[in-house]
């Protein structure tokens, strides 16, 4: 066969932020027949450049000095879906470190160069990816425009003719009918290829099948077997980990999951996995270092969003609510505090998409609130939240997990409840903040009933004119929820009715409505509140002017 290849009608893109390196490759693309080369010295310029003109090659290192990277160029590419179905995508690299070339590979570019390489080498890999995309140009086709069942026929059409990429035409059959949740066909597709030889790519791909079965067990067999023959395979951490998860075997699907981020660290989707397993197996220093590096990871990727910032300051936060040791909680505290200011600093990340001021008062809130300084907690909530309080409006939903957390802690259950019930029906809750505060939520149950009979022990007390124990039952409420507004506003409604008739001047009583007169001082309100507030406040005071 011969080794020339056609490639003077093709559009060339290298991407390299080295001058002498772009003047080389351009040399050999030249003697290999090239005749449109362009070069840009950033992975940002690379995108603009084929958004605006699309090439046919794309050489695209993986350093790229400030800037995106070659993986985040890739990925970014292929989010955006930018990418030609005949086009072709390779990374090259002067680095050989385990993760970084595990975390570029996983993204499946068409090949992958190691400098230096020669002309030889160069026009066997150019060559050896055109064959495949010339051979399989309906497959990219109809999976490019997410024809899934028309690729499914192509891919099935290749293994029937026992074409050259027909084990490549396999494992993309296993993946659509994953995708199309046609389990039995993917298990048939697999178990076919398995029993011509036990490739390993193809225990995975059997592994996915039964982990998506519910069949954890068999899963984690499968996925042991291939990392007894590839120790390497990152993904098969990732299904393990899982599949562990399943099995009820917290301590080993956290040991998986490390293994699998220590392999390839640079995907956010398993930095984020990583989070919730620390998490849930309490690992709250592991969860939160897991969380800074989405958000590292995403600063100049695809991927970048305030949420990122958000959960990282969330998880320091978490860390901090589970130690014992002051000096401990005080560090987490500092620590959220330094990553906000540090985020602030570099505001221009996010485009103006974060409202830092929000932010900042949030997380107050919930440190004040946590440190049992209820007063000061609320302060910073009338901020953010002031709308919210006064006629149930939208607040931002970057910080509305921190609003209902603060919510909880100080003990206006009813609002921390209508919020978080509102983020659940939009859909608001990614994963790890829907499970965060399903944990609030449950590690106050037990404080939040108990408030609850109380205060409505107090209020039918006090329709039945039992004002006394209707007090002591709002006393009781106010020591659980010591900044609810309507409990305080119950005590001093069932208090004036004492008050109102008695010829003695109740000295506890009297200083049990200035306390609570000075919960409710410049709180936001709703107006129905408010008004009762208006009315009670002016009832204390006529009373206490007689008296």
């Amino acid at each position: 066969m011969s080794d020339s290849i056609q490639i003077a009608d093709k559009k060339i893109l290298i991407i390299d932020d080295q001058k002498p390196f772009q003047v080389m490759l351009k040399g050999l693309l030249s003697q290999l027949g090239a005749r449109d080369v362009t070069a840009v010295g950033s992975g940002e310029a690379g995108i603009a450049a084929h958004n605006r003109d699309a090439y046919d090659i794309l050489l695209v290192d993986y350093n790229l000095g400030r800037g995106k990277n070659g993986r985040q160029v890739l990925e970014e590419m292929k989010v955006r879906e930018l990418l030609r179905p005949n086009g072709l995508f390779f990374i090259i690299t002067g680095e050989s470190t385990r993760p970084m070339v595990l975390s570029a590979i996983e993204l499946q570019p068409d090949d992958y160069l190691m400098k230096p390489f020669s002309i030889g080498v160069l026009r066997s890999r150019l060559k050896r990816s055109f064959q495949k995309r010339h051979s399989l140009h309906r497959v990219y086709q109809t999976l490019f425009e997410k024809d899934y069942d028309a690729c499914i026929h192509e891919c099935i059409e290749h293994v029937d003719e026992n074409g050259r990429y027909r084990n490549y035409c396999r494992q993309l059959l296993c993946e659509l009918y994953l995708k199309k949740g046609q389990l039995n066909q993917a298990e048939e597709t697999i178990n076919e290829l398995l029993r011509e030889q036990r490739f390993s790519w193809g225990v995975l791909a059997l592994a996915k099948i039964k982990y998506a079965q519910s069949d954890f067990s068999t899963s984690v067999e499968l996925c042991h077997e291939v990392i007894r023959s590839t120790p390497n395979a990152v993904e098969a951490y990732d299904v393990l980990a899982r599949s562990l998860q399943g099995d009820e075997q917290p301590v080993k699907a956290l040991e998986a999951g490390r293994k699998a981020v220590t392999l390839a660290p640079f995907s956010i989707t398993r930095q984020l996995y990583m989070s919730e397993l620390a998490r849930d197996g309490e690992q709250f220093e592991l969860a939160k270092q897991a969380m800074q590096n989405v958000l590292d990871i995403s600063r100049k990727s695809v991927y970048r969003n305030p949420r990122h910032l958000c959960n990282y300051i969330r998880s320091i936060l978490d860390a901090a609510e589970q130690c014992e040791s002051k000096l401990e909680i005080n560090k987490y505290h500092q620590e959220a505090s330094l990553a906000l200011q540090r985020a602030r600093s570099d505001e221009s990340l996010f485009g103006g998409k974060l409202d830092y001021p929000q932010l900042e008062n949030a997380v107050m809130a919930r440190i004040e609130a946590f440190n049992g300084r209820y007063r000061q907690a609320q302060v910073h909530l009338n901020i953010v939240a002031k709308e919210f309080i006064e006629s149930n409006a939208e607040i931002n939903k970057d910080i509305a997990p921190d609003v209902a957390i603060a919510f909880l802690d100080i003990g206006e259950f009813e609002r921390a409840n209508t919020l978080i019930r509102k983020q659940k029906s939009d859909k608001q809750l990614d994963r790890y903040n829907t499970q965060m505060l399903d944990r609030r939520v449950k590690g106050k149950e037990s404080q939040q009933q108990a408030y609850s009979e109380h205060n409505k022990k107090g209020i039918s007390l006090y329709t039945e004119g039992d004002f006394g124990a209707a007090i002591s039952e709002f006393e009781k409420a106010l020591e659980l929820a010591p900044m609810n507004s309507g409990v305080a506003l119950n005590y001093i409604q069932a208090a004036l009715k004492i008050l109102g008739t008695s010829d003695e001047p109740l000295k506890y009583l009297v200083e049990g409505c200035k306390g609570c007169l000075r919960v409710l001082d410049g709180l936001t309100l709703p107006a129905k509140h408010k008004e009762r507030l208006t009315t009670l406040k002016s009832e204390f005071e006529n009373l206490q002017a007689q008296t």
